[in-house]
């Protein structure tokens, strides 16, 4: 976790206490709740992506309490994909480089879109943002200046997990003026581990 984020999100909660406490009551029971999945993410690799997208959802609430509400959030998955298996902070790692590097690039209203969907047997993840967008080159390799270290990661551990089978690729929508960071992975249904006997 960006310690930025943290340092952001406490601002942000002292900024409301004033004028509208529950609201910073919310937001810091959500900052708790996003501190709760990391740390149990940091102790598994594999989750369900219903629970990685409660917690992606509870950063963007923290997050657009910074934002003042000049942050729009859509989440989007359908009831075939709650149990579907995922590396642990995959998708969060992608919602924070969309906020980090994306929307707080920009001066006027930002835009954080969460997509999942089933295709056969591929799990596809979108993140998308409205903010400026990666350079040229950073769509091939990203940089770690430009938020490239995450990126990289994630991109690597699809590989050990899932070789050629999965894919990590940015794209930009002229269209909308919108960053897309996909994901492709095998889709297989999520199952906790059985647990050993005590030697």
């Amino acid at each position: 976790m960006n310690p930025h984020f943290l340092f952001n999100a406490l601002n942000a909660i002292a900024g409301l206490i004033p004028r509208d406490p529950d609201r910073a009551e919310r937001t810091i029971e959500q900052l708790a709740e996003v501190f709760r999945y990391t740390l149990r993410g940091s102790e598994r690799e594999w989750v369900r992506l219903e629970d990685e997208l409660e917690a992606v959802r509870a950063y963007l609430d923290v997050e657009q309490a910074r934002f003042r509400d000049s942050l729009q959030v859509h989440l989007e998955y359908g009831d075939d994909v709650r149990d579907a298996r995922i590396p642990a902070m995959v998708v969060q790692t992608l919602v924070e480089n969309a906020t980090r590097h994306g929307v707080a690039a920009i001066r006027g209203p930002g835009v954080v879109e969460v997509r999942a969907a089933a295709s056969g047997e591929t799990l596809r993840i979108e993140v998308r943002d409205n903010g400026p967008g990666f350079p040229p080159e950073a769509q091939r390799l990203p940089r770690p200046r430009d938020g490239g270290y995450g990126l990289r990661n994630v991109r690597e551990r699809l590989l050990g997990h899932f070789g050629e089978a999965a894919s990590l690729k940015i794209e930009r929508d002229a269209a909308r003026c919108m960053t897309v960071v996909s994901l492709e992975m095998p889709r297989a249904a999520f199952t906790q581990p059985v647990q050993g006997c005590a030697s």
